[in-house]
């Protein structure tokens, strides 16, 4: 009997949590189920949280008609809770050490080390690390994994999303000193790539600047696949413009306080029958939802993604900061939407700018484009149609699951390899 090992921190406690890490997640363990007999899930979680073994029953069997059959869950109480701490320990441990930085979310307890450990001296045919924080637990016991193949989904580059949100969007001036705990960011992730077999990215550029960063030929560019629906047709009667996004993501969260607070007034002045939706887990938290008129609604979590995509003739994705591909475009694309973005909120999808996506970086420009369609439901519509053709032919998610079933069945076969 075959046994794949995923650790990752992110577990999902209910079905509503659909955040684009957990949706990669599930494509990687529906491509471990084609090829093991069992997928042992550890996820690691708050010293805090604890389940009776009932709940952790009740998870597994709610996981299981979720994601797959073939899993058993272990839940580990071992991550640290964040405290609130002083200047120092806000900005110095992270210079020197990986699980002292925020993004580690208190991973370095010997709880997590033990845990980890225990799991992989089990023996599993093959492990899944999900995400950087479980690839670090795995760094500190790789004595045991000896060789196991190890595969890391590091998603996106960690160190570019942190530099990017310190330079562009720091909570205040200060903060900017937290830049120096990035090379100790990037070491960690370097190390990461150099213990796995294959390491996950989720474009092409990441893959590019990766390999030149560590000079290894294993990284695979595993793209976010979305099941493409199959009776979706562009064009919406009304002028509506969507934005959809967790919003406890804060480049989600300023992308959609800059759309109601700047760009929506400039659209609405233009087009008083338009509306503006704003959708999303936390949206109703948004700092712009005090004062916003009566032309945009904030619908929280949205359970019918097709009802809401067919309401929009225009979806708008205002990221300024932040780094990977953003699902939510590939999202909008597969259900024929008109999309107007900023380049930076399109990084890493290839696209066709005027033809099948709309990209502009100005407040004033990405305005000037949603009314254009908004006005013009011809040309959303053939752009909707163009966006979802290219979705199906890059991003569908069957051909995603079968790329990494065949990536894990090969490990299987061959597990030896030497270090990258």
């Amino acid at each position: 009997m075959t046994t794949a090992l995923v650790i990752s921190r992110a577990f999902p406690v209910n079905d509503r949590m659909s955040w684009g890490n957990l949706l990669r997640l599930e494509t990687h363990l529906e491509a471990l189920g084609r090829v093991v007999d069992r997928i042992e899930c550890l996820f690691l979680v708050p010293e805090d949280s604890q389940f009776s073994p009932q709940e952790v029953r009740a998870h597994e069997e709610r996981l299981r008609k979720r994601w797959s059959t073939k899993i058993s869950v272990q839940l580990a109480s071992v991550l640290r809770p964040m405290r609130t701490p002083t200047r120092w320990q806000y900005y110095g441990p992270g210079v020197f050490h990986y699980h002292a930085q925020q993004a580690a979310e208190g991973v370095g307890t010997e709880a997590a080390l033990r845990v980890v450990r225990a799991a992989v001296r089990a023996g599993p045919d093959l492990i899944f690390a999900h995400r950087l924080p479980a690839m670090w637990l795995l760094l500190k016991v790789r004595g045991d994994v000896g060789e196991v193949p190890v595969f890391f989904d590091l998603d996106d580059l960690e160190h570019l999303s942190f530099a990017r949100r310190l330079i562009h969007n720091p909570g205040w001036p200060l903060e900017r000193l937290l830049l120096m705990q990035l090379p100790r960011l990037v070491l960690t992730e370097l190390r990461a790539v150099h213990l796995s077999r294959s390491t996950f990215v989720c474009s092409e550029r990441d893959r590019r600047h990766l390999a030149r960063l560590t000079g290894s030929r294993r990284i695979e560019v595993v793209a976010n696949g979305i099941g493409i629906p199959s009776d979706v047709r562009a064009g919406a009667p009304d002028p509506v413009v969507l934005f959809l996004g967790v919003m406890s993501y804060p480049p989600n969260a300023q992308a959609a306080d800059t759309l109601v607070r700047d760009i929506w007034p400039i659209i609405h002045a233009r087009v008083p029958r338009a509306r503006l939706i704003i959708a999303g887990a936390r949206s109703e938290s948004l700092l712009s939802c005090r004062g916003a008129d009566a032309s945009v609604t904030f619908s929280g979590f949205v359970e019918d993604l097709a009802d809401l995509y067919a309401q929009a003739r225009v979806v708008c994705c205002p990221i300024f900061y932040g780094s990977g591909t953003r699902t939510k475009i590939i999202e909008a694309a597969a259900y024929a939407r008109a999309i107007v973005s900023t380049t930076l909120g399109a990084e890493g999808l290839a696209f066709e700018n005027g033809s099948e996506i709309v990209l502009r970086d100005g407040i004033v420009a990405l305005a000037d484009e949603c009314v254009r369609l908004l006005e013009d439901a011809r040309a959303a519509e053939r752009l909707g149609t163009a966006a979802q053709a290219h979705a199906r032919a890059a991003y569908d998610r069957a051909a995603v699951v079968s790329k990494l079933a065949r990536l894990f069945a090969a490990a299987l076969r061959a597990p030896s390899l030497s270090p990258a």
